[in-house]
């Protein structure tokens, strides 16, 4: 079956109907952030307002940088405290001026907590509600969550066939997704990110590739599968040029994405990639839906 080119998400109590592929562009308010760093509440709103014009669907705000060349915080009470001075001012700005689905990108039980009182509508973990209370804050407030998947304790990247690191991640991501839902967190309010990256995520040049070849495996697990590839090193390393020249391959894993099902794109280049996800939009619209 080819999806239908829209998908429901619930919300704060409400069913919200998105394009297939929908956008969801990258606001970074970490200066440790690998690229597009907001460092003001100013540029933030900026940022925002040309997203929104471009037409994108979810604004997505991250304050805990963790890629492999930043000294993570150790001391859980400072990290909740810097993500909460970043988040707080840039979400309250942002929701003061936009109608627009607004996603955090943390952890954090008590950061959970603090940007749902602002407004927030999604969290995007890249832990999958593993730390402690932040499965039962989003359980209780109703918020929807995208669970990314990855490797705890970290796995050697190339440590086992492509194929094999597929099965093992989809089994992953089911049992995580159960949890969610023994939790009170209803599927209607779930996305699933197969965690495509070097680094931290434990996955090679090839691995990430032959995930992308295969992401209808993940689509047919019936939940919104989001797709990050925007300008991450996998891109660099595989092309061979420097972060500032990655918007072409950026784009094109995006456009592979989005014919494979992907329900949601995130991305730092917002006006060309809503330019490419509204192109597969046109073309899946002409599909037949009960077509093999």
């Amino acid at each position: 079956m080819v999806p239908p080119p829209t998908f429901m998400l619930r919300t704060r109590g409400r069913l919200v109907s998105l394009p297939r592929p929908a956008v969801m562009g990258v606001i970074n308010v970490s200066p440790d952030s690998f690229y597009g760093v907001q460092n003001s509440v100013s540029s933030v709103v900026g940022c925002a307002a040309g997203m929104i014009q471009a037409g994108v669907s979810i604004i997505d705000i991250g304050a805990e940088a963790t890629s492999p060349n930043v000294s993570l915080v150790e001391d859980e009470a400072v990290q909740v405290q810097l993500e909460q001075e970043r988040l707080l001012p840039a979400l309250e700005a942002i929701r003061e001026r936009f109608d627009v689905l607004v996603s955090i990108d943390t952890s954090r039980e008590a950061v959970i907590r603090s940007v749902a009182k602002v407004g927030a509508d999604i969290i995007n973990d890249q832990r999958a509600l593993r730390m402690p209370g932040a499965l039962e804050a989003v359980s209780e407030l109703g918020l929807a969550a995208c669970i990314m998947h990855s490797f705890r304790p970290q796995r050697e990247a190339g440590s086992s066939m492509p194929a094999e690191l597929l099965q093992v991640i989809c089994t992953d991501l089911l049992e995580r997704v159960a949890a969610c839902e023994a939790a009170g967190v209803t599927r209607d309010r779930l996305m699933i990110d197969p965690g495509f990256g070097q680094g931290h995520y434990g996955k090679n040049i090839e691995e990430n590739f032959y995930l992308l070849a295969h992401l209808k495996r993940l689509v047919d697990l019936d939940l919104p599968v989001l797709v990050g590839w925007s300008r991450k090193s996998q891109i660099r390393d595989f092309l061979q040029k420097p972060l500032d020249e990655l918007l072409s391959g950026s784009l094109a894993a995006a456009t592979i994405a989005g014919q494979l099902g992907a329900s949601v794109i995130r991305a730092h280049d917002v006006n060309e990639t809503v330019d490419v996800c509204r192109m597969v939009q046109g073309v899946l619209a002409h599909l037949s839906f009960d077509a093999p």
